[in-house]
């Protein structure tokens, strides 16, 4: 409450640290030392740096396959407690190995879709698909959905400090150092080179050109090209 006595919204919960992160395998044995010794679920996230949801979902993925398919998110980690508790031979382990195999399935695909359709947070959808920020990236961008890993963190969001993240600054840091080099050929007057500080500037200088100075019947090829300084390479983009 203000101090004024008007009610105000309570400030967001702050997102954990490791949120999008893979877990390692200690991690994983943190979570099951803290199951078998009657850890309440949200001393564990924090313990863990994670969202409670996304270690319900870990525990879930080291339930068997016919559980698995039965229990809800929120209740997996009673069942496997009780499974850690009265079952001498049950093998989390070789429960998660299994159910982590890297394949996008139609079911992960459809979750990544619908995810992008409703903008939903990234955390979550590294729950539910059990995969990491950099996987969920890459499978926009091949996909269809995202042009880059830009793209992706700016619609989905991505954990502070993680590798998405630090991806996108790299990114960021290179587009800012760079230029853009627009190269058409066909042109009545021969080549046309020329620089600019932004891609959508070579696009609308090619844009200006293409269409005052083409004849009919000449051919026009054109690229931009991004390069920054001492690196040779960069993307090359045909323009049509």
């Amino acid at each position: 409450m203000s101090t004024d006595g008007q009610e105000t919204d309570p400030a967001p919960a702050p997102v954990p640290n490791r949120a999008g992160a893979a877990w390692s395998p200690e991690d994983t044995a943190t979570l099951l030392d803290g199951l078998r010794n009657g850890v309440p679920l949200d001393d564990l996230a924090q313990t863990l740096q994670r969202r409670t949801s996304a270690v319900q979902a870990r525990c879930k993925k080291m339930l068997p396959p016919e559980l698995q398919a039965r229990v809800l998110r929120a209740e997996a980690d009673l069942v496997l407690r009780e499974k850690l508790a009265t079952d001498p031979e049950f093998d989390a382990a070789a429960n998660l190995d299994a159910n982590l195999v890297r394949k996008w399935t139609a079911e992960r695909d459809e979750i990544l879709t619908q995810g992008w359709k409703y903008r939903r947070p990234m955390a979550d959808l590294v729950a539910e698909a059990d995969v990491t920020e950099i996987d969920i990236a890459g499978r926009c961008i091949r996909l269809g959905l995202a042009a880059d890993s830009l793209a992706v963190a700016e619609r989905l969001g991505c954990a502070p400090g993680g590798a998405l993240d630090l991806r996108c600054r790299m990114m960021r840091d290179r587009a800012a150092a760079s230029v853009w080099v627009l190269v058409v050929d066909g042109l009545p007057d021969g080549r046309h080179v020329s620089l600019h500080a932004t891609r959508d500037d070579a696009h609308d200088h090619f844009a200006m050109i293409a269409p005052a100075t083409a004849v009919d019947g000449d051919i026009l090829s054109a690229t931009v090209a991004q390069r920054a300084l001492g690196s040779p390479g960069g993307p090359v983009e045909n323009l049509d």
